[in-house]
């Protein structure tokens, strides 16, 4: 991937988608009326919510962060349910008695960012599909299959590797490309392109989306929204940098990553705040380094977590939360929990 190069501080660094007819017939001045159904009826969409109107941040948050039950990455062994504990609870245990030293800083990127591509949604046997605006679907060779009218959903299934497109063949695989639009698939929006992709009789839907887009909604699905802002930024910096290590050995030819706990869950516009953006764009570009390569940044909820999955070897995200409400910085935070490493700039040629 030579489109990718580092700048950085420290080390050397290199290159990286109904309607209804009417029939009349007449016959001896009795007009009888047929009504045929061609097609499903159809589906209605969701209002898509963009990050301009999401002001408010008392809204919940789906995954339970503080309980350590929502591990990122990997799956922890089964306990017996324990009730809630305060963050700081958790982070006072983990913090450690001298803080590493604050990583160099560098300055955030001016440039493009690259896309990502992320499974949405995997072996699914049907998906709705629809758009805000009027959409071309086009299949592999850019040739438009269908059109999508605008706000109306559509049922996508797939039989023998070929999808169907309510209930009608199309081809293996089909794009959605509108134009600074969303698009909506299951029952979330999502910005950039959608590729629908049939796999025998299952779907695999894939939202290719700019890498910097894609983070305000991790950063908002993983951690709170009103959080520190310097805990943000250091979350976006680390799933920034896991999103692009994946980028170099993605999970299948046709995505990266995926968009759950075994990788860093992905909701589309819904986890999108002010405050998520803020902290993705003040950090815009910027990734964890260590020999000259993004490392893999592991991070999950708590302290044992860390301990128990990847030894140690991570950050807490309350105990970033912590670190953030006692006044370090986001230098200081990845300093703590990514010992040795650097940052550095993505470049796109």
């Amino acid at each position: 991937m030579s489109w990718v190069l580092f700048q950085g501080t420290k080390r050397g660094h290199s290159p990286l988608l109904i309607s209804f007819t009417m029939a009349t017939i007449a016959s001896g001045g009795l007009g009888v009326w047929f009504l045929r159904s061609l097609s499903p009826p159809p589906i209605a969409l969701s209002e898509p919510l963009p990050l301009a109107n999401a002001v408010k941040l008392e809204r919940p948050l789906p995954r339970r962060i503080l309980d350590g039950r929502d591990p990122l990455l990997a799956t922890v062994p089964k306990k017996a349910p324990q009730p809630p504990v305060a963050a700081s609870t958790h982070a006072k245990a983990m913090l450690p008695p001298v803080a590493s030293p604050a990583l160099q800083p560098v300055p955030p990127s001016q440039g493009p960012a690259p896309q990502v591509r992320v499974a949405i949604a995997r072996d699914q046997p049907q998906l709705i599909v629809g758009t805000a605006v009027a959409t071309a679907v086009t299949n592999d060779q850019q040739q438009v299959m269908t059109q999508l009218a605008p706000s109306q959903g559509v049922m996508v299934t797939a039989r023998g590797g070929v999808l169907l497109w309510n209930g009608q063949p199309l081809a293996p695989s089909l794009w959605v490309r509108p134009h600074n639009q969303f698009t909506f698939v299951g029952d979330k929006w999502y910005r950039g392109v959608v590729r629908l992709i049939a796999q025998g009789n299952a779907i695999t839907a894939v939202n290719q989306v700019d890498l910097e887009e894609y983070l305000v909604s991790v950063v908002g699905s993983e951690v709170y929204p009103d959080w520190p802002m310097e805990t943000l930024k250091a979350q976006a910096i680390a799933a920034r940098s896991y999103a692009l290590a994946q980028m170099f050995q993605p999970a299948s030819r046709f995505f990266d990553l995926g968009n759950d706990e075994r990788w860093q869950v992905y909701r589309g516009i819904e986890t999108e705040w002010p405050t998520t953006q803020a902290a993705v764009q003040a950090t815009r570009g910027i990734v964890l380094t260590k020999s000259g390569r993004v490392i893999v940044s592991m991070y999950a909820a708590t302290d044992d977590i860390v301990r128990d999955v990847f030894g140690g070897r991570g950050m807490s995200q309350t105990g970033a939360y912590e670190l953030g409400k006692r006044g370090y910085n986001y230098l200081q935070i990845l300093g703590t929990y990514y010992p040795g490493a650097g940052l550095s700039q993505i470049r796109t040629q």
